[in-house]
Order: C-alpha cells, then sequence, then structure tokens
C-alpha cells in the first residue's frame, strides 16, 4: 500500500507514528511525507529568523509526539520523551551532530530545566526532526518511509488510486491520501488589495494576515510609527519582533518585574482590538505532564444524563450555567486553600460545604470568612467595553496587567483566577466530546462558535507570563500604547490611520495585522486546494445552518465524522481520502492543539481513527481491481 500524507506538521507525524506501531507486518507499505517546510511543518520551522525567540503556547513538559497512551513497543523499542525530557537528555547531543541548526537551540537547550519552561517554536521543529529520524530507525522492514520537502499542488483522482503532483515536478500515485496543511493563507481580500496598493503608492509597509515569524520587519526603524490590528498570539511575537529584535533587551527588577531599555532603532507602536485588551496570561506551571483538574460538576456524565432528558441534546444555556458553576467552584476552592485559618476552622469542612453550591451563599456567615462569592465570568472575558471613555481606559489598562501578572504569579492550579482559567483547558475533552458528537441544538453550535469561542480563548488561550511581563515593560517605556476598544484601520490621505471608540485617532508608516488567515478553505490561496475545489472532490459543510438560513460551517471542508473520509459534491465518500486538523475547525472543536503526554489527547485520538479508516479494505475493492488509473 502507498499512503500520502501532505504535511509533515504534528497531526501527520502522529499518523507516521502510529501505522509504525499498528501495521500489518506481513504488507508491505511505503509511506511518503510532504511539506515545502522541514519536518515539524510551517509554524516549527527552526531555520525561521525569529523561531528561536518566538514561544510555544504549552509548557515544555505537556508536549510530545509520541502516542504514549496505548502503543506498545513493536519489534524495535523506542523512546518516548516528551519535549522537555528530550531536551534535558538527548537535544544536545543531537544538535551537535546536526551543525545545520542554529547555535540559539544549543544554548536554549541549557536552560530548560524545569516544568514551568516554554520551549521556542523552532526547538520544537528540531523535535520534530529528531521524532522523525527515531520513527525511520525503528521502521519495520515492511515499511518504507521518505519526506519529501515540497508542495503538493495538484491531485487528481482515478479509479483505484490518486495521482499527486509536487511543485518541484514529483508525480507519483497512491492508494490513500492524508492532508494535513495546518493553517492555510488565503487570497487577499479586497480591503487588503487596497490597502497593499496605497502602500505601494506612498512608499508604506504593509503586512497582511499571516504566520508572524515569516513576516520581515527589518526595514521598520526609529522613524516609524507601526499599527497593529489585533492583541491575541501573533501580536505578541510581532512586538517582539519589533523591540528585542531591534536590539533591545528587558532587563529583570529585583521585585521579579521587567524593564525595558531601549536600543533606540524601535519604531512607536500603537496596537488595538476590537475588545481593546489582549487574552489571559497563563500562570507559573504547577502541574505535571499528564496532570488534568477532574471537574465536580461538568462532568461527561452529567451533561450526558441531562441531554437524556432534553431529546438527546443540551442547551447552550445549560452548558454555560454549568461550566460557570465549575470555574466558581475552582475560584472558591483556590481561596480556601490560600486561607489562614484560626484554630478550630478546618478546610476540608469549607470544601465539604463547597461541593453543594446550594451552600455557597451561607459559606461566609457559618465560617466567619470573606470569600469572593461574587464572580462574574462575562464580565472578565471583555471588561474593557464598559470603560467609558479614554482616559479610564488607560487608568484601568495598567491595573488590568498588572492584577493578571500578580494573579498568575500564584500559578496555574493554585491561583483562584488564574488556575479557573486554566481548568477550561483541562475540560476540553468533555467540551470537544459534547460538540463532535452533536449534543447541542442548532442555535447551540452558532453560540459556541462565537460567544463560547470568545469567553474561552480570551480567558484560556492567552501567552506565557513572561509575554504580558514584556508587554507591560514596553508600554511602561513608552514604546507601546494600547488603543481603546472598536479599533480599526484604513488608508488617510498619505498614511496608515486608525481609531477607537473614544474617538482617538492614529497614524501610521506601517500597518500589520497581528492574526493568522481566517480558516476558510473556499479562498485559500493553495493550489492544491483550489484545484480540489474544481474537481468538486471537497465541499462545504453543510450540516448546520445559522439563525438566517445561511451555513454555520461554510468555511470547513466535509467529512465523515467517524473516519474524517472527505465528502465530495455528491455527498458521497471519497475512499482513501481524509483530511484532519486545521482545514476542519468548526466542525470539530478547538483543533488547533499539541499532542499532550498520556492523556490520550485530540491528535492521538484522531490519528488513531484515521490509521484505523486508511488500513481498511473498501467493500467496492474488488470491482476496482479490473480498472485502470
Amino acid at each position: 500500500m502507498k499512503i500520502a500524507l501532505i504535511g509533515a506538521g504534528p497531526r501527520n507525524l502522529a499518523i507516521l507514528g502510529r501505522l509504525l506501531f499498528t501495521v500489518n507486518t506481513k504488507a508491505t507499505y511505503e509511506i511518503d511525507l510532504f511539506d515545502p517546510q522541514p519536518i515539524g511543518g510551517r509554524v516549527w520551522d527552526p531555520f525561521l529568523t525569529n523561531n528561536h525567540a518566538f514561544l510555544m503556547n504549552t509548557y515544555a513538559n505537556q508536549v510530545t509526539l509520541f502516542d504514549d497512551y496505548e502503543l506498545l513497543d513493536h519489534e524495535t523499542p523506542i523512546e518516548r520523551p516528551n519535549l522537555l525530557t528530550w531536551a534535558q537528555t538527548v537535544a544536545f547531543d543531537y544538535l551537535n551532530d546536526h551543525p545545520e541548526y542554529p547555535d540559539a537551540y544549543r544554548n536554549e537547550v541549557l536552560t530548560l530545566i524545569s516544568a514551568n519552561t516554554f520551549a521556542s517554536r523552532g526547538l520544537f521543529g528540531v523535535y520534530a526532526a529528531w521524532y522523525f529520524e527515531e520513527v525511520q530507525a525503528a521502521c519495520p522492514k515492511n515499511i518504507h518511509i521518505h519526506f519529501h520537502q515540497t508542495e503538493i499542488i495538484d491531485m487528481e483522482k482515478g479509479a483505484r488510486r490518486f495521482s499527486l503532483t509536487g511543485r518541484d515536478g514529483f508525480t507519483s500515485k497512491y492508494d490513500r491520501v492524508v492532508l494535513a496543511p495546518g493553517h492555510i493563507d488565503n487570497q487577499p481580500n479586497k480591503k487588503q488589495k487596497e490597502l497593499a496598493a496605497f502602500a505601494k503608492r506612498h512608499s508604506l509597509a504593509y503586512f497582511p494576515a499571516s504566520h508572524p515569524a515569516e513576516n520581515d520587519f527589518d526595514k521598520i526603524n526609529e522613524n516609524d510609527q507601526v499599527l497593529i490590528e489585533g492583541l491575541g498570539l501573533s501580536f505578541f511575537d510581532v512586538i517582539l519582533s519589533l523591540t528585542g529584535a531591534k536590539g533591545g533587551t528587558f532587563v529583570t527588577n529585583n521585585d521579579g518585574s521587567l524593564t525595558y531599555r531601549p536600543s533606540g532603532h524601535e519604531p512607536h507602536i500603537v496596537a488595538g482590538a476590537f475588545n481593546g485588551l489582549p487574552p489571559r496570561t497563563k500562570g507559573v506551571n504547577q502541574k505535571e505532564s499528564a496532570q488534568v483538574y477532574q471537574p465536580h460538576f461538568f462532568t461527561l456524565k452529567r451533561m450526558k444524563e441531562e441531554a437524556s432528558n432534553n431529546l438527546g441534546k443540551i442547551s447552550f444555556e445549560h452548558f454555560m450555567k454549568t461550566l460557570k458553576q465549575e470555574l466558581t467552584f475552582k475560584y472558591l476552592y483556590n481561596q480556601v486553600q490560600l486561607l489562614k485559618l484560626d484554630t478550630g476552622v478546618s478546610k476540608a469542612s469549607i470544601i465539604s460545604d463547597l461541593m453543594h453550591p446550594e451552600r455557597w451563599s451561607s459559606i461566609n456567615e457559618k465560617y466567619g470568612l470573606h470569600l469572593d462569592m461574587s464572580i462574574d465570568w462575562d464580565s472578565l472575558v471583555f471588561p474593557a467595553m464598559e470603560w467609558p471613555d479614554a482616559k479610564t481606559f488607560q487608568k484601568n489598562l495598567h491595573k488590568h496587567i498588572e492584577n493578571d501578572i500578580r494573579s498568575a504569579k500564584l500559578g496555574n492550579d493554585w491561583s483562584p483566577l488564574t488556575g479557573s482559567y486554566y481548568i477550561l483547558r483541562d475540560m476540553r475533552d468533555t467540551i470537544r466530546t459534547l460538540y463532535n458528537e452533536n449534543y447541542f441544538f442548532a442555535d447551540g453550535y452558532e453560540k459556541m462558535l462565537t460567544t463560547f469561542r470568545a469567553f474561552d480563548n480570551q480567558l484560556s488561550a492567552g501567552p506565557p507570563l513572561v509575554r504580558m511581563q514584556q508587554l507591560l515593560a514596553l508600554m511602561d517605556a513608552g514604546i507601546l500604547e494600547i488603543a481603546g476598544p472598536g479599533f480599526k484601520t484604513s488608508r488617510g490621505h498619505s498614511t496608515f490611520v486608525a481609531t477607537d471608540r473614544y474617538g482617538q485617532h492614529f497614524e501610521g508608516t506601517a500597518l500589520i495585522e497581528a492574526r493568522l488567515s481566517e480558516i476558510n478553505f473556499n479562498i485559500a490561496k493553495s493550489p492544491l486546494i483550489q484545484s480540489l475545489q474544481k474537481q468538486r472532490l471537497i465541499r462545504k459543510n453543510d450540516r448546520l445552518r445559522k439563525s438566517d438560513g445561511s451555513l454555520l460551517l461554510g468555511n470547513t471542508i466535509k467529512v465523515d465524522l467517524k473516519t474524517l473520509t472527505v465528502l465530495d459534491k455528491n455527498n458521497q465518500p471519497v475512499d482513501g481520502f481524509f483530511v484532519s486538523g486545521i482545514p476542519l475547525e468548526g466542525e470539530r472543536w478547538f483543533n488547533t492543539v499539541i499532542p499532550r503526554p498520556y492523556v490520550n489527547t485530540l491528535i492521538f485520538e484522531e490519528s488513531k481513527r484515521l490509521v484505523e479508516a486508511l488500513q481498511e479494505r473498501h467493500s467496492h475493492f474488488h470491482k476496482l481491481l479490473q480498472k485502470k488509473d
């Protein structure tokens, strides 16, 4: 059997690893892996200029590529270290044996000494390359693996097999194809085309939505004012490129805060977003690699029981009510754990009462405490939307970031607020099961993709703590200014302009869209995706509709949810062709994940399902044997 894995990122590497241990040893397999970037894929490319400085958004001890949940060794034993263990053991020797990697990674592995560590994205790319070599070395004799560093630009479906064409002229035919391309760039929209043309006419710098590490900001200097649209994770990469990469340094003060010392080559930066604030920062890590919060109220069992009494469905309102109840329990529990109690008052007794939400209102009086019982989770998502003017915004902004940093320093397990935010990550598998297995009503899915996605992203998908500390230092140094909510950018007379809801006006010689392209295969720049659309081998997902009748998931590729087999224009399975990962975002919940050790993480669950499907023999296979490709 010949298998093509398009994309050499974590998903296809996980599929490759599972194939190694599960395929029929009596059959012969030829597996070709394709990606225009090195092994690991685009995001993790260790040779991109700034990827040695850009951090992953997951602690190093919670990252792996080895499916260590259930797979046992095959004929050849293989070590399965997570990223942190690898960095502390074999990484330095591996890097010495591969001088093509920048010296920055040798220096980095010497600093990864604790679980409270974020590795660089580039180092994960090196880890991925090492993993690939390990897989090749452990490969049984009946499996042959090849990596082709080229972009697949076309695929044609024959009667029995698929013909692939690479940008470098490579051609071959395959029995199975798995497409896992990660984030795909889109064709520029009307506004982006106009901004690019405007920038060219006036000798300005314009950077549309893209991967931050691929932007070249070398020509931006102290004579520029830069407008940045977006305050999410890409924003933190961009400001580091415009400051630290320009020669500035962050100095740690005695109290643990940071001070920025400019090089003199930094531009002035004005950044903003519709909500006015960056997402909440991650706390100091207090968790082991496989340590996951066990909920008391928001459990899969309870949610399924609710569904069984409601036509097999869960209302979005009940979902949010139960989820917030769990967050509140964790918030109160952590407050209790931090208390220094008088003799005679038992924390165990208080926690016993916390297990009963109907008792929460009487706990302070019963035990003589002053726990904060009035937490409003919705108000914590976009608090700046309630700040009335620019003066109030600037005053509250600084306090908001300081409080977020202070909370994060208490840890991702024991901090009342930050610890509560973090359990949203730990409960994602339950959320994903409810979402993927059709437990919501149609309007609930629309609310999940709007209301809850904003709730989850803003509270649990923020940057590492050091990035928020750097943000505050840049603000204090006068390098960075955050505009108010409702931040919008456009063209002025001869410069880019931006405004916010307070009527503030800003001008810039450079405009950066600090975000990735939206996930929408219909407007993808990829020649492969465009070809598949023209051949009508892929189609829009029409399973759900919005309240106005339009498609809710029309940006995603429709697949059979059980096998991830692609469905064609006639809603028929394209046997042997599978799609995994980012192109299914919305079809499946929160696909932008990195595998975590020992918790049966999404990517490993998905790879198991895919490998089982691509090893199946189709029911009509005997008919096809008599046809030509």
